[in-house]
This record gives C-alpha cells, sequence and structure tokens, in this order.
C-alpha cells in the first residue's frame, strides 16, 4: 500500500502485496500488506529471495540486455507495446508501454498490483538494462530498482550531495523503511526517455551502513521478497518525492535525503529539482501527466490483467481527455471523498495501493490472518462522492467482496477487494482503475483539462 513519509509532506512507495492465511500478515493496521511479503495463497514469502537479475550490461545500439528474472506470470514486457484499455480500444504508439497485472516477481505473490518494464541506461551510453515487474504507483513520485535485481557489473553513476560527499535517500513507511544511494540514469519507457535523472538503487551494498534516525521505523525492506516487486516508478501529479520537508536548508528533516562520507551519513537539504522524481516530467514529449487503461475484469476476478500506461495527457491522438471529468488535487495529491457522511480531506487515487482503503464498521471485516481485510457474506455495493479542490464532484459507485474468497482463487486482478484505511481518508487503489482510463496530471504542466495537479476519470 502506498503510505506517506512519517515526517509530513509525500506520498512514498509501497507495493502492496495482498496477505492471507498462514503468514506474511500486516497485523491489520495496514490491510494492503505494504512490504510484509505475505503471499495471496496465505503462505509468508522466503525472506531470501532477491528476484535476480538474468541479464547483463549492453554494448550496444542503446538497447536492453535482456531483462531480469521473476515476472511471476509474464512480468517481462517489451517496449511500445499495446493493450486493452478502459473502454477496450487497444492503444498504439511510441508513447505507450504495456502494463501487468499478475503475481509478481517469485515469492512475492502480489495481488493487484500494475507492473511494467524501464530500462536503466549509463546516461549518454548505450550500457543498458531491462528491468521488469516494477510496480506502477500514482500515488508517489521516482523511479527506483532493488539493488539485487540489477546485472553484475551493472553501475550507474553516483549522485552526490551538495557537501560533495554521495547522496543516499531513506525511504520510512509505518512498519519499515528502504535505504539506498541516488544514482543517474537514462531511463527508457515505451518509446519514451528521460535523460541523466536521479534514481534511487534500493538496498545498494556499497551503501550498508543505515542512519539511525532512518532505520528507527521498522525493520529494512530492502529486497525483492519484502518489497514485493523488482522496483518502483512513481507517477504521481506532485513531480519531487519529497518537496520542501527535503528541500529546506535551514531546518534538514530526517528519513529523507542523507550525504554519506564512508558509513557516517548526515541528513542533507537537496533541492527540489535535484530530487528523485516523477520520470514523466523529465520527457522531451508527452511529459504534462499519463492515464492508466485497464479493461473490466469479472466478479471472481481474472488470473493477469493486461493494460496500458500512456504518456501525455492531450499530446497524441491515442491519449485525449475526451469527457473525463478532472478533479484538482492538493500540494500532497489528495481531494475530498464523502463517504457514509463523513468528509475525507486526505482521500486520493492510488494504484499502488492494492485495495479500496477506508472505514466503514457496517462492513463485515476478515478475522485471524485477513484481520483489517473485508470479508462480507456476500458482496456489498457501497458509493461515496469524490470533490477536488476546484469543487468538481462525482459519484462514484463500488463493491466490496469476501477477501478470504477472492485470496482463495489462483486470480492476482480483482475490482472489489478493500480493507480499513487510515482515519481522515479514503484510498482509492488499484481496484478503482479497474475498467477505466484514469489520467494524472503533473502539477503547473499545461493539459487540455487546464493545469494540474489533478486527476480525472
Amino acid at each position: 500500500m502506498t503510505r506517506r513519509r512519517l515526517q509530513g509532506l509525500v506520498v512514498v512507495p509501497v507495493v502492496a502485496v495482498a496477505v492471507a492465511c498462514g503468514g506474511g500478515s500486516s497485523g491489520g493496521s495496514q490491510p494492503s500488506g505494504g512490504h510484509d511479503g505475505g503471499t495471496s495463497d496465505g503462505s509468508s514469502s522466503s525472506s531470501g529471495s532477491s528476484g535476480g537479475s538474468s541479464g547483463s550490461a549492453s554494448s550496444s545500439g542503446g538497447g536492453s540486455s535482456g531483462s531480469s528474472s521473476g515476472g511471476g506470470d509474464g512480468g517481462g514486457l517489451g517496449e511500445g507495446g499495446s493493450s486493452s484499455g478502459g473502454d477496450g480500444s487497444v492503444p498504439s504508439g511510441a508513447n505507450v508501454t504495456p502494463v501487468i497485472v499478475n503475481a509478481g516477481p517469485p515469492g512475492t505473490g502480489s495481488v493487484d498490483v500494475p507492473f511494467v518494464s524501464v530500462t536503466f541506461c549509463v546516461p549518454g551510453t548505450s550500457t543498458c538494462t531491462t528491468i521488469d515487474s516494477i510496480s506502477v504507483d500514482t500515488g508517489s513520485s521516482g523511479l527506483r530498482v532493488i539493488a539485487s535485481v540489477l546485472p553484475s557489473g551493472f553501475t550507474l553513476p553516483q549522485v552526490n550531495a551538495t557537501t560533495g560527499s554521495p547522496l543516499a535517500e531513506c525511504m520510512q513507511y509505518a512498519d519499515g523503511y528502504t535505504w539506498g544511494s541516488v544514482r543517474s540514469a537514462d531511463v527508457k519507457i515505451g518509446g519514451e526517455m528521460a535523460a541523466n535523472i536521479p534514481v534511487q538503487v534500493i538496498g545498494d551494498p556499497a551503501f550498508g551502513t543505515v542512519p539511525s534516525d532512518c532505520s528507527s521505523s521498522g525493520p529494512s525492506e530492502d529486497t525483492v521478497a519484502d518489497f514485493g516487486g523488482n522496483g518502483i516508478i512513481g507517477i504521481n501529479q506532485i513531480i519531487p518525492d519529497c518537496g520542501s520537508y527535503c528541500s529546506d536548508t535551514q531546518n534538514v528533516g530526517t528519513g529523507g535525503y542523507y550525504s554519506c562520507a564512508g558509513t557516517t551519513c548526515t541528513a542533507v537539504a537537496v533541492a527540489d529539482a535535484n530530487q528523485v522524481a516523477n520520470p514523466i516530467a523529465s520527457f522531451a514529449t508527452d511529459n504534462n501527466g499519463a492515464v492508466l487503461e485497464f479493461p473490466s475484469v469479472p466478479a471472481t476476478g481474472a488470473a493477469t490483467l493486461a493494460g496500458s500506461l500512456v504518456f501525455g495527457i492531450g499530446t497524441q491522438s491515442n491519449n485525449p481527455l475526451g469527457s473525463a471529468t478532472v478533479q484538482t488535487v492538493d500540494a500532497d495529491g489528495n481531494f475530498t471523498t464523502i463517504f457514509n457522511g463523513k468528509t475525507l480531506t486526505q482521500s486520493y487515487v492510488d494504484s499502488g495501493t492494492n485495495s479500496f482503503a477506508f472505514n466503514d464498521t457496517s462492513v463485515t471485516q476478515c478475522t485471524g490472518q485477513l484481520l483489517g481485510w473485508y470479508c462480507p457474506t456476500s458482496p456489498v455495493s457501497l458509493s461515496a462522492q469524490n470533490k477536488g479542490i476546484n469543487g468538481v464532484t462525482t459519484t462514484v459507485s463500488f463493491t466490496v467482496a469476501d477477501t478470504e474468497t477472492l485470496f482463495n482463487t489462483p486470480d492476482t486482478a480483482f475490482d472489489d477487494l478493500a480493507g480499513t484505511g487510515d482515519n481522515g481518508s479514503f484510498a482509492w487503489g488499484f481496484p478503482f482503475f479497474i475498467g477505466r482510463n484514469v489520467f494524472v496530471g503533473l502539477d503547473g504542466a499545461t493539459t487540455p483539462g487546464g493545469k494540474g495537479p489533478y486527476v480525472a476519470y
């Protein structure tokens, strides 16, 4: 489940992994599982699994060297492909990359997690590698990859802090943290490229000493098994991953960026423009946002689900805004959901949360290892009203099914998976994206729907 930095403003990446009977439970505090490494069949995933890469650095033509192993059910995806959109159409073009919902890398047992393939290149060279099973997260910003899935000998240039020492980043969650170096890469996805941008390498062995004010939030989640994927691409409306919390030179926040001299790492301010950020903003074209498109699934779910990530809004014939309703969001990517008479002002649309997450005492909760998920005796039909900062409202109807029944199938894509959430918020997680085209307009970008930040559907 996508969560926020413990200290403040910005959504941070978590690949949600469903937890069922038998192990790996998050104890119900975060029903979507987070980095807990649980699996959809209830077994606990192996903490030793790294989803290691089978690729090696390429030396020709700027192409990829191959992809990492561990696409669960075919997580490796070619670039520039296409798949069915929310309206049943099949977009194509250089600004399109296919998305697959499947079980993820071996040992993760992912449910309702969309994955893409991303190519990382040493800047300005043809030394590249393509990594699959990178989750797509509209609730966070920035590209991050698990160090263990990069080919042996493939090294991206280190980014330095303003101090001149190597730069690293901590991401803290309610149940743990990730830690790794910040490095530079040319990033290719579909036919688009973001040149020489900062990315995070999670679990980088060159940065083995973790500051205590980073690790204090819980256990490390720096492996594929704990993280739930080989990495994450955050395409949130708010472009930098930490914003003012990490850029304020007069009050440097801990749990963000660090300058590391040897084994000593000290919190350091990083300007917004130098933070790990939404890579779409660095594309030469199609850089004002994106749309995620998925067809519908049966009420019982689907074994896998193919969709598309289309870059740009109104920049090509394949990404018109059309009749989608635009709802602007605040500086944290939030809008308001009105549900059961409560006004929830910290609500958000988030492909990185693998369920609807909200609180409703009238819906039966699961027990035991599934505590925190909803288990109604029969599907429950509900509705809520979303309201943008611009005052535009929509009414969204949705269904909540029995989590235990869903998890006792081999399927990985459900539009009716739900669990409890945080007070004051409603998380419109990945089930919301199924059967829809959902647009993300970047902060300050000009689009046919006006300037971002916004979500539209």
